[in-house]
C-alpha cells in the first residue's frame, strides 16, 4: 500500500483514483436524490390504495430505510482500504 513516492508527494495515480472516487460519490448522491422522492411518492399511492404490505414502501417505510442504509455502507466500504 505504497501512496506516496520517495520525494514524500502523492503519485499520479493516487491522486486519479481519489478525483474518480469524488466524483462518483457525487453522481451516487444525485442519482438518489433525483429518483428517491419519485419512489417514495410512488409507495405512497401505493399504499393509499389499499394494496397489501402497502405500509412497507411509504416514504418513512422500512424499504427507504434499507436503501438509505446500503447507501451508507457503500460510500463508506468505497473510503476503506483495499486489504491487499
Amino acid at each position: 500500500m505504497k501512496k506516496l513516492n520517495k520525494a514524500g508527494a502523492l503519485g499520479t495515480s493516487t491522486l486519479n483514483t481519489a478525483i474518480l472516487a469524488i466524483i462518483l460519490l457525487v453522481v451516487l448522491f444525485q442519482i438518489y436524490a433525483n429518483l428517491v422522492p419519485t419512489a417514495q411518492t410512488a409507495g405512497n399511492t401505493l399504499n393509499a390504495s389499499g394494496v397489501p404490505l402497502g405500509s412497507l414502501f411509504v416514504s418513512t417505510g422500512v424499504v427507504f430505510v434499507i436503501i438509505m442504509a446500503a447507501l451508507l455502507i457503500v460510500v463508506v466500504k468505497s473510503f476503506m482500504p483495499s486489504g491487499k
